[in-house]
This record gives structure tokens, sequence and C-alpha cells, in this order.
């Protein structure tokens, strides 16, 4: 198990460019935490599920990420028509490792 850590570490060192010395943990958010967003994450993920042959199951992008140019749209309707903010579930380092062990994204075993 503790090889799974480290393999899925350094494969998000890797995807990401952190440094080392910035301390990645089951609990960091890919999107928040490491500031993957947008088409990056669908590259991530892409990447994710082929370098660990991972099946996608039931993964849904837009439960996790924010579409490119989300950011934008979500301040504007905040602002301009006090809408609460789009809300998603964070995808965490511990989440991928999750779906490496079981070898496919099933969100009811995977989500916290």
């Amino acid at each position: 198990m503790a090889n799974r850590w480290i393999e899925v570490e350094a494969f998000i060192r890797k995807e990401t460019g952190v440094f080392k010395s910035t301390p990645i943990t089951p609990e960091t958010s890919i999107q928040d935490d490491l500031d993957v967003t947008g088409d990056d994450s669908i590259t991530f993920m892409d990447r994710f599920f082929e370098h660990f042959v991972v099946d996608a199951g039931d993964f849904d992008h837009s439960k996790y990420f924010l579409d490119e140019g989300s950011d934008i749209i979500t301040l504007i309707m905040v602002g301009l028509f006090r809408r609460k903010k789009l809300e998603r579930q964070p995808l965490t380092a511990g989440m991928l490792e999750h779906a490496v062990r079981l070898g496919k994204w099933q969100s009811s075993a995977i989500d916290h």
C-alpha cells in the first residue's frame, strides 16, 4: 500500500510540476491546492487513468473540477445575481490512490 502512495504522489508531482518541498498528502485537493483546472484537469485525469490502468468507471469530471472559464462565470453570477457559488466536491490525492487500489473509479467507494 505504501508503494501505491509513492507512485501516486510521484505521478502527481510529475504531471503538476509540484516541487518535492511542497507536501502532498491524501487530503491534498488536485484543483484547490495544486491549481489543476479547466482543460489541464481533463488531461491530468486522462493521463492518470492511462498511467495506472484504472477504468474510468462512473468518473464525472464536472463533479470535481470547474470547466475552463467557469471561474469568470461564477464571479459574474455571484456578483450580479447573488447566486450561490457552483458547488463541487474536491478530488484529493487520496481518492486517486483509492482508485488505483480498486482498479476502477467507483464513486460510491471513493467519494468521502
